[in-house]
């Protein structure tokens, strides 16, 4: 039996994003080592526990089996579904000097965005990549992006762009 699709509207980053989860993450850091990382964070705001956040490790890991989640211009975006949240979840890691995440484009990574999503909120999960796909497309997010220092200056970086 088919998991019946919420019909809520389709949240923005900056109203999923767990701001205090802001990681910063180092430059030989692996694929693995950086989503256990921001799945870790979700466990530091009580979003997750640290059972779940193997779980999120192991699904979005599988996820990256797939295909790549580094979508070029210095950001990735590795997901999973996953029964273990309500909401969709998503916490992040910044990179200054950049880092291998085999992004398409083939440019080092600054920008990670781990999203964790229920089952049942797949098309506003698809809608949320989408608009976050028309965000980079903006002229200076990126730049901007990789000027982030905190999660307030993610947040309020997210909602500036969100609102133009």
């Amino acid at each position: 039996m088919a998991i019946a699709e919420k019909t809520l509207p389709s949240p923005r980053l900056s109203q999923v994003l767990v701001a205090k989860t802001f990681t910063l993450l180092s430059a030989d850091a692996d694929k693995r080592t950086v989503i256990q990382q921001l799945a870790e964070a979700l466990v530091k705001t009580k979003r997750v526990t640290s059972e779940q956040s193997l779980v999120v490790l192991d699904e979005a890991m599988k996820r990256e089996q797939v295909g790549s989640t580094g979508i070029g211009h210095g950001i990735a975006i590795p997901h999973c579904r996953s029964s273990l949240v309500k909401d969709i979840l998503c916490s992040y890691g910044h990179c200054e000097a950049g880092l291998d995440f085999d992004s398409l484009d083939g440019e080092p990574v600054h920008s990670v965005f781990l999203l964790v999503t229920p089952p049942d909120l797949k098309a506003q999960h698809l809608q949320l990549m989408k608009n976050f796909a028309s965000q980079i497309r903006k002229e200076h997010f990126c730049e901007f992006l990789r000027q982030v220092s905190s999660g307030q200056s993610l947040l309020d970086l997210l909602i500036e762009f969100e609102n133009r």
